[in-house]
């Protein structure tokens, strides 16, 4: 549809320059939220160890008071495991290691752009191509401490894969995006629309059952259950009305391929065609809304990233196509590469704007003498991860516990003093006097001080605790 070489080195440009400036804007910022996870997770690798610690652990074996919410961790015995895979920050420790955040940002960017390369492989179509790369909002991501772009990596060189013919490899890349993101499942039900299947669906099939059973039989022997963490933790399903509300108004804001698609599926109506594979990709985004687990978190639809090399793969010529409608594609193409620019640079603004709020909370928290930090909100208890590094106790209350569990917990681990963080409104707010019953040591603390922590931007309580004896 574009064929002029000008026009199509201008977008590629224009893509490459925002997206770098992007990043420079972003040198700054540290990890938040489950970023925090990832970053701690890459430490811990390059400690040798892909478990993450627990000081408390002998006498919290059920980690009532881990300090992450129960979704990103789980159990197997004395060991507690991420439930984020443990693939991308192996990977990505020794970048780490020698060049920090930074050289992760670098790697992320050079990864990112050679993806999209290798989309353009597949179809060489420059209009398909461009709007994978201005069609989301996926390319934030390069600038955290996440595997968003990685994954994205694995997904597009699984279609070359199957563009080539290498099924054995595809087989492989199948499971892994399917261990690492359960949502890949949709992926890999759109494929025979896709590309060609008759040819292959038996070889494909055969390997991926046997690379299946591997990962499987893997998973048990080292965590005791058949099913991927991220899958065993959101295997309850609750319909709620408003994380399918969310996720379609995040899907329309923030993924303009998926209207670019739409209008090209009425176009068709029009022209009284209506391609099958439209139609699944139809119904297999409204799956993928309705089945969330939760909107994914970040403001962003990232369960549906996984869809967008799909809405660019149906970018077509029309049958009937004409001079006119071949100016409006043009005419399109401009107005999504104006919207994601700005709407890149409003969510980079965003992610700045919260970096600084963890900044200067996580300032302010170094500069409390105490050990002992306890919350109530997982949000604020990721903020300050990074202070496990400089030996604080971090205590989270999950749930509301029961009768004396925090009281007894405090006084095993002959804790004195405490502090309560309290960020209003408090779900599980703690007494004054704090007394643990049956108690034969540290069974009452006294709040001694409170005021708000300074300098956070945020309504943080600093409440003090201290044993009465003390």
């Amino acid at each position: 549809m574009i064929q002029s070489k000008k026009a199509i080195g201008f977008f590629y440009g224009v893509g490459f320059l925002a997206i770098s400036y992007l990043l420079f804007k972003t040198l700054s910022i540290v990890a938040f939220s489950d970023f925090s996870l990832f970053e701690w997770q890459i430490k811990q690798v390059l400690k040798g160890s892909t478990q993450l610690p627990y000081s408390q652990f002998s006498n919290d074996p059920n980690l009532f008071f881990f300090p992450i919410p129960n979704v990103f961790f789980h159990l197997t015995n004395s060991r507690i495991d991420s439930t984020f895979p443990n693939l991308y920050p192996i990977l990505f420790a020794p970048i780490y290691f020698f060049l920090g955040k930074l050289g992760i940002q670098i790697v992320q960017l050079i990864l990112f752009f050679g993806t999209i390369w290798l989309f353009h492989r597949i179809k060489r179509d420059h209009l398909q191509t461009m709007l994978l790369l201005f069609g989301s909002s996926l390319p934030i991501y390069i600038d955290l401490i996440h595997d968003t772009v990685f994954v994205f990596f694995l997904e597009i060189f699984l279609f070359y894969c199957f563009h080539k013919k290498h099924i054995v490899l595809a087989s492989f890349i199948s499971v892994v995006l399917v261990w690492m993101r359960p949502e890949f499942l949709s992926v890999l039900c759109l494929i025979p629309l896709f590309f060609e299947w008759k040819t292959i669906w038996k070889q494909y099939l055969v390997w991926f059952f046997l690379f299946l059973i591997c990962f499987v039989s893997g998973n048990y022997l080292y965590y005791e259950t058949p099913l991927p963490l991220r899958l065993l933790k959101n295997a309850t399903f609750h319909w709620n009305p408003e994380v399918v509300l969310y996720l379609f108004r995040l899907l329309v804001e923030q993924i303009p391929v998926f209207s670019v698609f739409i209008i090209l599926l009425f176009l068709f109506l029009f022209q009284k065609k209506f391609p099958l594979r439209f139609f699944v990709l139809v119904l297999m985004t409204c799956f993928l809304i309705i089945l969330s687990p939760n909107t994914g978190g970040h403001n962003t639809p990232r369960y549906l990233y996984c869809l967008v090399p799909y809405y660019a793969f149906s970018i077509q010529s029309l049958p009937n196509e004409t001079t006119i409608l071949r100016k409006g594609f043009f005419i399109l193409l401009v107005f999504v590469c104006i919207y994601s620019t700005y709407q890149w640079n409003y969510q980079t603004k965003e992610l700045i704007k919260i970096s600084k709020f963890q900044t200067n909370t996580l300032s302010a928290l170094k500069n409390l003498k105490e050990d002992t930090f306890v919350f109530n909100n997982s949000d604020f208890s990721f903020v300050a991860l990074p202070l496990i590094e400089e030996n604080k106790n971090l205590v989270l209350i999950r749930n509301h516990p029961k009768e004396n569990q925090l009281g007894i917990f405090l006084s095993q681990q002959q804790i004195n003093t405490f502090v309560f963080l309290e960020l209003p409104p408090s779900p599980f707010p703690i007494p004054n006097p704090f007394v643990t019953s049956n108690c034969l040591n540290n069974c009452e603390y006294v709040l001694k001080e409170q005021y708000p922590l300074p300098d956070t931007m945020l309504p943080i309580m600093v409440f003090k605790f201290s044993n009465s004896r003390n």
